[in-house]
């Protein structure tokens, strides 16, 4: 069966819940796809064909004239041992619950090949109502969803989110094997809920202060971090991206585990790499960058570090 990348939201986390900016890619490191138990009778199946069974009657509540799901064959196959199989780790910041919906949506959907023969000419009009659909399914994992992930993971392509009615393909900086610059992911080995993180910062956000400040502070920061990265401009990019790391930092604390803070702070005070949240943030990967991966990788050793992309 199709197999589907994980995604990294390099920037734009809790803001997109706004309409503000936000930029995603893809990440192959790790992948997920509908299997069969008959030669894999491990408890991971087993608790996965069981979770399935609990997503698919959440479908069957959730039918859309627009995207018709066949959810008598997904019982059916169901019932013979369905499961995902994945190493995306869930709670991990990588769209875990998105590679899934976008594994059932695609297997079941009707007219499947006329949807995606339709993207191909992606427009924000095609592209709206499937963003939308998307975002319900995932709501099953997380209670709320901005459909960003898993349209990511359909399209498997980078792609900007730049406001409530435009969404569109991109090009990343240039990869280059020797390239000065890495992207990379720190694990922090802490399992966390999306729905809890996202809920705890909705009602930080009822306080006019702390919505000030990611109105004003937060959300510009991360616009200018995104379009200093899509024009390979260094010389801006480092600085705004500080400006975020240290934002999160000392605004959202409760974002960043306790025993890495002084990772996040040691980052910010030698300037040899930046750390931010990885999507909901508490636990899971931390993502990182730097202009000196052989100081970083030495810094980080303890830690569980993994370059993901270098430009």
């Amino acid at each position: 069966m199709e197999n589907f990348n994980s995604k990294v939201l390099l920037f734009g986390e809790y803001g997109v819940m706004y309409g503000n900016m936000a930029l995603v890619m893809p990440c192959d490191r790790f992948s997920g796809q509908l299997s069969f138990s008959d030669n894999d009778r491990s408890q991971f199946a087993r608790n996965s064909n069981e979770y399935l069974k609990k997503f698919s009657a959440f479908i069957a509540s959730h039918l859309d004239e627009n995207f018709v799901l066949e959810v008598k064959r997904l019982e059916y196959e169901l019932d013979r041992g369905l499961f995902f199989k994945s190493n995306i780790p869930p709670g991990y910041g990588l769209g875990s619950s998105g590679a899934l919906v976008v594994a059932i949506f695609l297997r079941y959907l009707r007219r499947a090949k006329d949807v995606k023969d339709g993207m191909k000419d992606f427009t924000w009009e095609k592209v709206q109502g499937l963003k939308g659909y998307l975002s319900k399914l995932e709501s099953f994992f997380h209670g709320r969803s901005s459909g960003l992930d898993p349209l990511s993971i359909y399209l498997n392509t980078p792609i900007i989110f730049k406001g409530p009615d435009e969404i569109s393909k991109v090009n990343l900086p240039e990869e280059k094997e020797q390239g000065k610059n890495v992207v990379f992911l720190l694990n922090t080995g802490i399992t966390r809920s999306t729905s809890k993180l996202v809920n705890r910062f909705l009602d930080l956000d009822k306080d006019p202060v702390f919505k000030d400040k990611v109105r004003s502070q937060m959300v510009p920061f991360a616009n200018d971090s995104i379009l200093s990265f899509l024009e390979n401009d260094m010389e801006h990019f480092y600085p705004n991206l500080e400006k975020l790391s240290k934002f999160q930092y000392e605004e959202m604390d409760y974002f960043t585990p306790k025993s890495f803070r002084k990772v996040v702070k040691n980052g910010l005070d030698n300037g040899d790499y930046f750390l931010k949240i990885c999507g909901a943030g508490g636990g899971g990967y931390m993502l990182g960058f730097t202009q000196n991966w052989s100081a970083t990788r030495e810094e980080l050793a303890k830690y569980k570090i993994e370059e993901i992309y270098r430009f």
